[in-house]
């Protein structure tokens, strides 16, 4: 181990351009180490906050975790040329091969947890490569970011992801804001749910919250307001991702996550999230900005670009190329809880009867709380049939009167009691519901009862937002004092400037099902098509989302780069438009990135 020492604005120009890092303003200490595990972890063991740790070109095998809880830098010598388009490469120089453990808690390589909202931390110029296990790693990936307060100094850059036996390759997590850029994503897919990144803001507190408060399950962020355009994000910018073997997922996420995700190339991946639909009391993703990226999908039939499950969320100047999708929209919705694909959810199913939700209790479209779910119609199957189809042939239905409406299985002892479903159509005599045969199965054998109710609006629906704070496992909603109802504000998701280029057609949100009952098409989502000027907010967006219902008025995206690339200082939460000069810039780099331009971009 080697030390250095050097006024800190010279000594990080110096290690390779680390622009953006904030370290003490006064003296740093560099640390040379050898490149081995050993070695690394004793110089960060002697570092202190704002202190650097070399890693020198070479390869070397790590074969266990290593915990940082310092604000330090960890810099080796890979740089990343081109990221964010199809012409990103990499030089691995530094390379570190990945044969830590497969299951149990050590299944990472670097996991950088600061101890508090000031702390620096930076991971930058390192490749990670396969070791000689092609076991895949199904935890929450090799590198770990994770604080405690709401951290935005958090940075990594200008490293190469190269097809990791690894299931995911970075894990957001805690009170971590911050941003990942410059970054080269070459992932393998196949392996079962590969994403880049899981992102979880489970420990978020919402602003305004009592000193100290804590907080889980990312029940903070939603009782929070959406904060669009602010640096309340991760933000996942100026990236390439090329993924093989059948594709995967450029991001999941899980407990209030937060997330920007911009000036990207994609190739072969989505944009998704879970939602508030588990058997535990965490909550769905909260809401994202998806916007100045470039996908790009091989052949046709392949899934839509993004899948969200809770939340609101603004997709603009996207730009789509590649085959044509068998279900051609920039994003999908799906309320997962409005079926049984995940059977049981603490929150129940959306069924038109869980007290999570806004039910139709007056038997006309209206909910009031406290009165009991109105019950529209109940009865016994005549006919076993199969999954998907309930028969009842002592009924006269108009067709289709039930569509839209939902039916659960009340027959106690029954393996589908109290599973339930949104129906789909119905005849004279019976009625189809979404089959989702995922970790239950809805069935009426003949003599199974049922009954037929009405959910409204269900909670942490897309397209909802801000709720009252809910704690607890099981959960209570802390306003009322009971499970109920969390006051859903309605965060409409907006779709602008979204183009598929071989065609110039405007692609927009859809959701999964026609039929659902959330989620509505200009109510809960809307489309407002192409046009506009390049990266500029429509009225309709500017309108609605004003301070009262975003935390501060919108007006725009927040800075690019960001601040930590750039250098400068981290603005105040508000948002302010961008400069004529700026959007020029932006326009030239997505015309040079249609074209297949290799130049870089942000650096």
């Amino acid at each position: 181990m080697v030390r250095t020492f050097g006024i800190v604005l010279f000594t990080l120009s110096a290690l390779g351009g680390l622009s953006g890092f904030s370290a003490r303003c006064c003296e740093a200490t560099v640390y040379h180490s050898d490149g081995s595990e050993a070695s690394v972890r004793a110089c960060i063991h002697s570092a202190a906050d704002g202190d650097i740790v070399t890693i020198p070109a070479g390869t070397f095998t790590w074969t266990s975790a290593l915990n940082i809880t310092k604000g330090i830098t960890l810099q080796g010598q890979t740089t990343v040329s081109g990221a964010g388009t199809a012409a990103a490469v990499a030089n691995d120089l530094t390379i570190i091969r990945d044969d830590t453990p497969r299951g149990g808690a050590g299944n990472y390589i670097f996991s950088a947890h600061m101890p508090t909202e000031n702390d620096s931390f930076r991971l930058t110029g390192v490749t990670f490569a396969p070791g000689t296990t092609t076991v895949a790693g199904t935890t929450n990936g090799p590198v770990r970011l994770a604080s405690v307060g709401e951290n935005h100094r958090m940075r990594v850059d200008h490293c190469h992801f190269d097809n990791i036996y690894q299931t995911r390759c970075i894990w957001v997590n805690a009170g971590c804001f911050g941003v990942v850029d410059h970054c080269l994503f070459n992932e393998r897919g196949g392996m079962g749910g590969t994403e880049t990144f899981l992102i979880a803001h489970g420990s978020y507190v919402e602003a305004g919250a009592p000193s100290g408060s804590t907080r889980t399950n990312g029940n903070g962020s939603w009782a929070d307001y959406p904060w669009y355009g602010t640096d309340k994000f991760v933000f996942l910018e100026t990236n390439t991702h090329i993924f093989s073997h059948g594709g995967g997922a450029v991001t999941d996420t899980d407990l209030g996550a937060r997330f920007v995700f911009r000036n990207n190339y994609v190739h072969n991946a989505t944009v998704q999230g879970h939602g508030t639909e588990l058997n535990g009391p965490s909550r769905g993703g909260r809401v994202n900005e998806i916007y100045d990226n470039e996908f790009n999908w091989p052949t046709a039939g392949h899934p839509p670009t993004g899948n969200q499950r809770s939340g609101t969320c603004f997709w603009h100047d996207n730009i789509f190329t590649g085959a044509v999708a068998s279900n051609p929209y920039a994003c999908t919705f799906q309320n997962v809880r409005e079926s049984y694909l995940r059977a049981h959810p603490i929150w129940g199913i959306a069924d038109g009867t869980s007290v999570w939700d806004a039910n139709d209790t007056e038997g006309n479209g209206t909910f009031v709380e406290g009165h009991a779910p109105h019950l529209f119609a109940s009865g016994a199957a005549t006919t076993t049939t199969s999954e998907g189809t309930l028969a009842d042939a002592t009924k006269a239905w108009t067709p289709d009167q039930w569509k839209g409406y939902s039916v659960r299985n009340t027959t106690v002892g029954s393996a589908s009691y109290h599973l339930g479903s949104f129906i789909t159509a119905n005849t004279d005599k019976t009625i189809s519901y979404v089959n989702s045969a995922g970790a239950g199965h809805l069935i009426f054998n003949s003599g199974d009862t049922y009954e037929i109710h009405r959910v409204l609006k269900m909670m942490d629906q897309n397209g909802g937002g801000k709720t009252d704070l809910i704690h607890g496992n099981p959960p209570i909603n802390s306003t009322t004092g009971t499970a109920s109802y969390a006051h859903i504000t309605v965060e409409p998701c907006y779709s602008w400037n979204n183009v598929y280029t071989p065609t110039n057609t405007s692609l927009g949100f859809n959701t999964v099902y026609a039929n659902l009952p959330t989620s509505k098409l200009n109510i809960d989502y809307f489309n407002l098509g192409m046009g506009f000027p390049a990266d500029t907010t429509p009225s309709a967006v500017s309108s609605r989302y004003t301070a009262a219902l975003n935390g501060v008025a919108y007006t725009g995206t927040f800075t690019y780069p960001h601040p930590l690339v750039s250098g400068a200082p981290t603005p105040t939460p508000s948002a302010t438009p961008r400069s004529q000069q700026h959007l020029q810039k932006k326009e030239a780099k997505k015309l040079k990135r249609r074209k297949g331009g290799a130049k870089k971009i942000g650096e």
